[in-house]
């Protein structure tokens, strides 16, 4: 069994028990890629990264247990109404689920996004959770180049797309996350350079970087954004995530 052959099976098996289950992570942009950027960036997975409902929680428990998925009791316990942790039977990786939420180093909420498309959540949001990290590393960076090399920017999702309408209103009401996600952008510019492609891909990525940038500043912004935009850099804009022990 593969991660990338076992992550939308749990998403098909729990859509037969009427469970909403979505991929999101580094497994999740392998499966939205086409296979030439999945042979030059993929990489190995380590663990299954999903997003739930939270009002379905106790079916995705029930299902994940039958098919052998051992639960971090301790951690389920404390973390259940937002967060779920399985280890599968021979201990080899992790199933992380989310519910309706996702809190790193930004809040993003999905509850509205599970079921526009499957098995995976739409490419504006596997980008979103990708970028919000404010240590980013040259991993989730990777994966975001994956992302942007074979999704186009316009406004809505879809196969191929990049939702813009989505990006403009998650940066466009948190000056925190626009900061972040801008950040990174800039970041993912010094290290296209690097990356394992060919010099017209090289030149794609970058212009939908510097499009995606554009975009984002040019993209209306609420009155709490302006007010955090005052503040500034001087006070943190990002949490510092609790460090799960698996």
């Amino acid at each position: 069994m593969t991660l990338t052959d076992e992550g939308p099976r749990l998403v098909r098996l729990a859509a037969g028990g009427g469970v909403v289950l979505r991929l999101f992570g580094g497994v999740a942009i392998w499966h939205r890629c086409t296979p030439a950027t999945r042979e030059a960036l993929g990489r190995e997975y380590a663990d299954l990264d999903y997003v739930s409902h939270r009002r379905g929680s106790r079916e995705l428990r029930d299902l994940l247990e039958r098919e052998g998925y051992v639960p971090e009791r301790t951690f389920n316990a404390a973390h259940g109404d937002r967060r779920l942790l399985y280890h599968a039977p021979d201990g080899s990786f992790h199933i992380d689920v989310f519910l309706d939420r996702f809190e790193m180093s930004h809040t993003l909420d999905f509850s509205a996004r599970l079921e526009l498309e499957e098995p995976a959540l739409p490419a504006a949001d596997l980008l979103l959770a990708k970028l919000q990290v404010a240590e980013v590393n040259r991993k989730d960076l990777t994966d975001a180049a994956m992302l942007l090399l074979d999704h186009e920017l316009g406004d809505a999702d879809g196969p191929g797309r990049l939702g813009g309408a989505r990006l403009d209103e998650a940066c466009g009401s948190d000056w925190g996350l626009y900061t972040t996600l801008t950040d990174n952008l800039a970041t993912l510019d010094g290290l296209t350079e690097s990356l394992p492609l060919p010099s017209e891909r090289i030149a794609t990525l970058a212009a939908r970087s510097a499009a995606l940038r554009r975009r984002l500043e040019d993209a209306p912004k609420t009155r709490a954004w302006r007010m955090r935009a005052k503040v500034g850099r001087r006070k943190r804009w990002y949490e510092v995530p609790e460090e799960v022990h698996r």
